[in-house]
């Protein structure tokens, strides 16, 4: 089947935009770039993309199978409204991909709108074959589904993109990087999360000892203070930017440190990238955190709500509860914190892969080769032939004479 995909860009042209417009075409959020690269590599990579706003008529003309990646649309705070009966005129079959549920860090499951729960329920009946067609984030999103009866229709593929870098030792990669950090970057949190706010000034405090990188990835503020555009806010909001991440500075001072420390990415390549400069990448925002793992660094996140906990479980990504460390974190700590089996990681990163490969086969798409040699390595066929046994008549090599 010819896959499209149904979502926000996978890279945006972000020089001549402005703040507000890349904060719409983002999705609010620049980790939902992670996943929509990723589902658009593994499905080989140049897939149309629409947006759910497009018009219909562009929609159903695009392909055979419109390619959902999900987020953690199970949450209270979505609504799907309008969106819900423009979906209900498309034509192709849907296959999601990530979906997640949102509660708080105890699992309470969320009391979803009656428009959320509608447009689950229609989800349900728009599979391309009789297989699961709806991938969850992990056992927690399943259960929420399966309260609502349309768990029948779901599986566990992770996230997607666990899965960008196509090593398959990346836990052994990562870990041989292991050392004391020297720089590090943290994926700045929302200055409206008042109860992290110690902790948020101590990520400040990282990155100030460290020349480190301070990157905005969610809230309209936070990516305007991270792109340099902290002269251009007014005072209040900035204000609260700076008694959220450094408290002790004065606000003109504040104004430089942005400047100097602050890095926003709407392309997943340059993100990665600009990872590899750093030793170790902190903070509350899971998909910031993923992407640290996929380009090698040792990274942990600060699990604070069920759908980041969830994902580092599933993932078995390093993680620190946010209510363990509320009063922040030093520099010297950060090595305790990431608590890490490489071994297991990789084991489970295959596992997972091998799962995630079977969903996109099973409704009828065609992951990319080196996606599916992922999931199929093998460690005992990786490993050198054994030297072959010496033999009587080959004579040993004696040694050379110092020169």
């Amino acid at each position: 089947m010819k896959p499209f995909i149904l979502g926000t860009p996978r890279r945006v042209d972000a020089a001549f935009r402005s703040t507000g417009e890349l904060y719409r075409i983002v999705g609010h959020n620049c980790g939902n770039l992670a996943f929509m690269h990723a589902v658009d590599a593994h499905l080989g990579g140049d897939l149309p993309t629409v947006r759910w706003s497009d018009p219909i008529d562009a929609i159903n003309g695009r392909g055979d199978v419109a390619v959902l990646p999900a987020a953690n649309q199970l949450s209270a705070r979505f609504d799907f409204g309008k969106a819900v009966a423009r979906l209900k005129e498309t034509t192709a079959p849907l296959v999601v991909i990530g979906l997640g549920a949102q509660s708080d860090i105890g699992w309470t499951h969320p009391k979803l709108s009656e428009r959320t729960v509608d447009w689950l329920r229609w989800l349900a009946t728009r599979a391309a074959t009789d297989a699961p067609h709806i991938g969850v984030r992990g056992a927690f999103s399943l259960a929420v589904l399966g309260e609502l009866g349309v768990g029948g229709h779901a599986a566990v593929v992770g996230c997607p993109s666990h899965f960008i870098n196509p090593s398959p030792t990346l836990g052994a990669d990562i870990a041989s990087r292991l050392r004391p950090p020297q720089r590090v970057a943290v994926v700045a949190g929302h200055q409206g999360w008042r109860h992290l706010r110690r902790l948020e000034a101590s990520f400040g405090e990282l990155v100030t000892r460290t020349n480190g990188s301070y990157i905005g990835q969610a809230a309209f503020d936070m990516m305007k203070l991270a792109r340099g555009q902290a002269r251009s806010m007014d005072e209040t909001t900035l204000r609260q930017c700076r008694d959220y991440v450094r408290p002790d500075m004065a606000l003109s001072s504040f104004i430089d440190w942005s400047i100097r420390h602050g890095d926003i990415f709407f392309d997943v390549q340059n993100w990665l990238e600009h990872y590899r400069r750093f030793d170790f990448v902190i903070g509350t925002r899971i998909h910031g955190t993923i992407l640290g793992l996929q380009a090698g660094v040792p990274s942990v996140c600060i699990a604070h709500d069920s759908r980041t906990l969830e994902l580092c479980q599933t993932l078995k990504v390093p993680y620190v509860l946010a209510q363990d460390v509320k009063n922040g974190i030093e520099l010297d700590d950060l090595i305790s914190y990431f608590k890490f089996d490489a071994d297991a990681f990789d084991r489970n990163r295959r596992a997972l892969c091998r799962a995630y490969v079977a969903f996109l086969k099973s409704n009828r798409l065609r992951p990319a080769k080196w996606l599916v040699e992922l999931g199929q390595y093998s460690e005992a066929a990786a490993l050198p032939a054994e030297a072959p046994p010496r033999t009587e008549a080959r004579p040993p090599i004696e040694a050379e004479a110092a020169l």
